[in-house]
């Protein structure tokens, strides 16, 4: 999209003239400042005279948004079959996706007094909406690009932290193989969580299906629930009473 090309071309040199930005996108100015035109309604850019610039702490932010609308009505189904399987005085673990981010919107409003470990700032600050809940925030370098922590002080921290129930999605999940993601630092701490967890509840949604990435996370038998969006034979072969839709 074309937005989304500002908004890279912001984050890499913090503000943009108008005139070259629109032979550089190859539009015209009115469809240009059709575009700057949203983008300020959204709050993610400032104007200035001739220009715009990004806007402070708003464009990492946009970013993680963005992924919480993709395919957002299979996240929420997804979330909400999760939920059931959430129960008052439990320990948790949510991973750093934008499934467990609307995962953590429905703990805050239809959960009490849990206990819960992750490892995006996101995630913790919806679930300390609800005052109830124990939060806990795996600390390390920041990828403000994601709003998760990075490195190996989140990684040693997960590894004294035992939890009951952890809840992961993927990048991409082969019926053969298991889970995969494309950042090895994203498959690094979801390895240790799912050493020191009772139990690996796995949220995909289809449009993961089928496919294969950089590092494998989890094999099919580490998984105790594999929750998805859409009924898929496949899948009922594989995980039978654990498979959930």
């Amino acid at each position: 999209m074309r937005q989304d090309k500002i908004l890279e071309i912001l984050e890499k040199e913090k503000s943009a003239n108008i005139e070259d930005l629109a032979r550089e996108l190859n539009v015209s100015m009115v469809t240009l400042r059709r575009d700057i035109s949203e983008l300020y309604k959204k709050g993610l850019i400032e104007k200035f005279y001739g220009g715009i610039k990004s806007k402070r702490n708003s464009l990492s932010e946009a970013r993680f948004f963005e992924r919480v609308k993709l395919n957002q009505d299979k996240k929420e189904k997804i979330a909400d079959l999760a939920l059931k399987f959430i129960n008052r005085d439990s320990t948790l673990f949510l991973d750093a996706s934008s499934t467990s981010y609307i995962l953590a919107q429905k703990i805050a409003k239809k959960k009490e007094f849990l206990n819960i470990v992750t490892h995006n700032l996101y995630t913790a600050l919806v679930l300390s909406e609800n005052p109830t809940h124990n939060v806990v925030v795996a600390g390390g370098t920041l990828d403000n690009k994601n709003g998760v922590t990075t490195g190996v002080i989140p990684e040693n921290i997960m590894k004294e932290i035992r939890v009951e129930k952890a809840f992961f999605s993927c990048s991409a999940f082969s019926f053969e193989e298991g889970a995969f993601e494309h950042l090895p630092q994203s498959a690094s701490i979801k390895k240790i969580v799912g050493e020191n967890c009772n139990e690996i509840y796995m949220l995909v949604d289809s449009s993961k299906f089928g496919k294969k990435s950089i590092m494998k996370t989890f094999e099919i038998e580490e998984i105790d629930k594999f929750i998805t969006d859409t009924y898929n034979e496949d899948l009922y072969k594989i995980f039978a009473d654990k498979f959930v839709y």
